[in-house]
This record gives structure tokens, sequence and C-alpha cells, in this order.
């Protein structure tokens, strides 16, 4: 049957792999389901991992997509080098071959397309002449359409081989939406906007990603408790992205989407490292909603990354020391077997509603518009039965019907899919980035009983995120929008006394700090 693969990718768990033991990796993989994803890529830039890995995704009925252990290389072009690489296939195959998680076997990670596609490469075969050249694409084919296929046909008939990701199976240009698999970049990398994950629906997106920063308490590990610029020494030599540069394109793109970070000194980094995890989780959930909305076309959605190999400034979503980012708490709902995708483009916005169900679903759906005090001011509605593991289009529904005469800041929409008269997803649209957006003061009253709090919103609250500082203490949601009177009761777990929790909160919005 057709299935959605939703998910991410995984790099090696720690940079010395006799520290990883079978409860990190079970772990991992619990926390992605539980983020109801149910594809994980492993990386070729990294080792073969345990058997121990296989075991647990096998129990846990996740999909695995596995590369062999070729990560953006140009491979040596002699035969003793194929016949190495043959042998190490064999043996890795005769050992994981029979894991029913494994549903793909890939040849490697960007090396045919960095091959075709990287100005690296190119630059190599000018230096290194036709001749040459013809030898190492050639060497490269018999690798990866022969040698590797073949071991895979040998030992996990059962299983597809892909030569390479991304991969057109060798039957046209890589790495385009046209067909294969496709790594895009243009975002974060490329440095352009957000918005343009909008703008393709590509067969089936392996890899794409957005940074941000850890929680305090990661970085207090690394870093010690009195660093507050993202610039410092320290926090430059944990940051990987352009040789350590890369907390200038966090700011970069805070620049452009969010607002600057309020206060001075360690509560102006956390302010920071919140602002990046929101544009991170905002970044992926545009996109990842939007591949679903693809569907048939688009059948597959991993963003990268889910960890970290060691602890950083980096694109996982959950960090080293496996706490979870405002992005794996958003990842619940836009991988949910449910969800509306509701996409602002010019003067309206079009829903869609994806479902994961192999049967017709019966549901309804609503878009309400709102004014920043709570006013309602015009709605779109109606009843659906959500097709079977696929896309029903609600329809695409005029600004005037459902935000009239009201200025695009000072006004939003909530899209919602209902079962039963119960909303199983949300989302909330803007017509401006959220910098323009004229945001209230939201109001946020807090209770506490023991170890669970209830977070009351007076107005519009966007992206609470409940801060515990350096404090090792975790909600069991965060990163949610609250609308006007609407309340949250939140379990926190974690060492810390009660009284401990209560004095360190701090409650974040797109606002401010509360």
């Amino acid at each position: 049957m057709p299935v959605f693969a939703k998910g991410a990718n995984l790099i090696p768990f720690d940079s010395f792999p006799s520290r990883v033991t079978a409860a990190t990796m079970d772990r991992m993989l619990a926390d992605a389901r539980a983020a109801n994803m149910n594809m994980i890529r492993v990386w070729g830039g990294g080792t073969y991992l345990d058997d121990a890995f296989y075991d647990s995704a096998d129990r846990m009925g996740l999909m695995i997509w596995q590369d062999f252990m070729f990560g953006g290389a140009v491979p040596p072009p002699d035969p003793a080098y194929r016949a190495s690489v043959a042998a190490e296939a064999d043996e890795q195959l005769a050992r994981l071959g029979s894991h029913p998680s494994i549903v793909v076997w890939t040849g490697g990670n960007e090396v045919l397309s960095g091959w075709a596609n990287w100005s690296d490469r190119k630059d190599f075969k000018k230096a290194v002449g036709p001749d040459e050249q013809e030898r190492i694409a050639t060497a490269m084919t018999v690798l990866f359409d022969r040698v590797l296929r073949d071991a895979v046909a040998a030992h996990s008939p059962q299983t597809p081989y892909w030569p390479g990701s991304p991969s057109t199976d060798y039957q046209g240009p890589v790495d385009t939406d046209a067909a294969g698999d496709r790594h895009f970049w243009d975002v974060w990398s490329g440095s352009k906007p957000v918005e343009n994950y909008l703008d393709s629906c590509p067969r089936f997106m392996s890899e794409y990603g957005f940074q941000a920063m850890p929680g305090m308490a990661t970085m207090a590990e690394f870093a010690g408790p009195k660093v507050s610029d993202p610039q410092s020494p320290v926090m430059k030599a944990h940051q990987k992205f352009l040789a350590g540069e890369g907390n200038s394109r966090l700011a970069f793109y805070l620049d452009a989407r969010l607002r600057p970070a309020q206060g001075s000194g360690p509560a102006r980094l956390a302010d920071f490292a919140y602002l990046t995890q929101v544009n991170q989780m905002q970044a992926i959930d545009m996109a990842a909603r939007h591949h679903r909305a693809c569907a048939p076309v688009t059948m597959g959605s991993l963003y990268w990354q889910l960890n970290d190999v060691w602890p950083a400034i980096s694109w996982a979503s959950i960090d080293h020391a496996g706490r979870w980012k405002l992005l794996h708490y958003a990842a619940r709902r836009f991988f949910a077997p449910q969800a509306v995708v509701a996409e602002h483009k010019a003067d309206a916005t079009r829903v869609a509603l994806v479902s994961d169900a192999q049967g017709p679903v019966p549901a309804q759906w609503r878009l309400t518009g709102y004014a920043m005090d709570g006013t309602r001011l015009g709605a779109a509605q109606g009843d659906v039965t959500l097709a079977a593991d696929g896309v029903t289009e609600a329809g695409r529904v005029p600004d005037a019907q459902v935000f009239g005469a009201a200025a695009p800041g000072a006004s939003y929409a909530v899209a919602e899919l209902l079962r039963d008269g119960q909303t199983v997803s949300r989302q909330i649209v803007e017509r401006m980035v959220p910098k323009a957006m004229a945001y209230p003061d939201p109001g946020l009253a807090v209770q506490w009983h023991g170890r669970t709090v209830t977070i009351t919103a007076r107005h519009l609250a966007r992206a609470v995120m409940l801060d515990f500082g350096t404090l090792d203490a975790t909600a069991d949601d965060n990163g949610f929008d609250l609308l006007p009177g609407e309340s949250r009761t939140l379990t926190i777990s974690g060492a810390a006394p009660d009284a401990a929790l209560r004095r360190a909160l701090v409650l974040r919005t797109l606002a401010g700090s509360h």
C-alpha cells in the first residue's frame, strides 16, 4: 500500500561510537515515533550502526532508509578499492539484511549529485582532464550501479536498492523536482526565504533543514553558565556551519522573520536561543506540511536532522543531551495522522487536509479570521470525507471572506481540522512575516498544581515556550499557540524540586518574555 514517509535523517550518535548504548539508540527511536515519524534515514556520512538499533526499529515498526557509508566524496577508481567495498557490503548485508525495518538500501549520500553539480567537483574535473574524468565516472557507475546493487540483490533480494541520495537511478539529472529524491538547501545554506519551501513538490524530499540553538541547559553544559554572546569563541567552536560562522546565519534569519532578542547578558542569549528554535520550528513545519499536501506527487519528507553527534548548535530537533528542541514538539503536530495544511499566497488561503488512514475519514474543517483583540472577522467551513492515505482539498478561501477589511498585520486566521467536533489539527495563518505582526501582550497567567502547570492566555500567544533555564526540566509539550481565553495544562518532568521549577520558569512568546 502507498505510505507517505514522515521522518528525519540520523547522523552518528556520538563522536566515540563505543560510548553509545542500546538504551540511547532505543530512546532516540522512541522519540522519533513519539513525533509521529515512520521513517529514519541512516545517513551515509557516518558509520554502520549496531544490531541493537535495527532490533529497536523492528520492534517499533519504524522504516529505515539505510545508506551505504559514502558521504559526498569521490571514490577511488581502482579495482582493488571496489573489491574492498564489495567485501564490506557483503558483510553488512549478511548482518543486517534480514531486518524488516530496512526498507531501502542506498548507495550513499551526495556522491552522484556532488559529482554532477558541485562547483568543487567541476573544478576537479577540469584539473584532471577528460580521460581521468571519464575513468573516475565509469568506476563510480560500476561501484554504485553494479557492485552495491549486486550485493543487495544477492543478500537481501526483497529490499529495493537506490544508487544514491539524491538520485534518479540513472534515469536523468539528479536532485531536481522532476524525478527521484531531492536534497533542498536553498533555504538555510542558500540564504533564501523560508517561503521558498512552498515553491515545489519534489517526488521525495529526503533532506532539508534549518538550524537552531539548543536550550540553555545544554549550552551551560558545554559553554558554562556565564556565556552570553552567540559569537563568543566557545559558541563558534560548537557551530560547524561555515567553519564556525553559522551563528551569523541564525541572526540573518531572525532579522528576516522574527524580532531582535531581548534583555542583556545570559537573558539575551536565552531569548536568542528561543527565537532560533521558533524559526527552525516554523520553517520545517511549513516545509513538511507542504510536502504532505503535495501527495501523491511527493511521497516523503525527511528533515535534516534528528540528532547530534556532539553538543552543538545544529539542525537537530533533539540535542546531544537528548533534550527536545521546539521543532521536535512541532513534528508531533505536522506529522500527525491527520493534519490541516493552510498556505497563504497573494490574496487567498489554500486549505488542504491530509490523512494517513487507510480508509476514508469523516471530518470537518474551518478557517476563522480574528482581529488581535479576539474579535471574529469572518469564516469559511465545511464537512468533508478525508481521502484514504492522501490529500483532500478543502478549497482556496479569499482573504475578504476571512479577514474582511482588517489590516494584514493586525489580524490572523486559525485553520482547523475537526473530527466528531473536536479539533485534531490546527494552524495559525498570517499574511505577513511574524516580525510585521502586531502581536498583543498575551496576558499569560500561570497556576501550579504540584508537577503540573496551567498556562492561560488573555490574548493570542504565539509560540509559547516554557523555559526553565539551566534546570534539567522538560514539559510534555512546548512551542504551542494559545488563542484568546485558551488554557493548556502541562506536566513537568525532571529532577528539579517543585519550588525550583516555579522560580525558574520563564514563559517566552513572540511578543516577548513573561
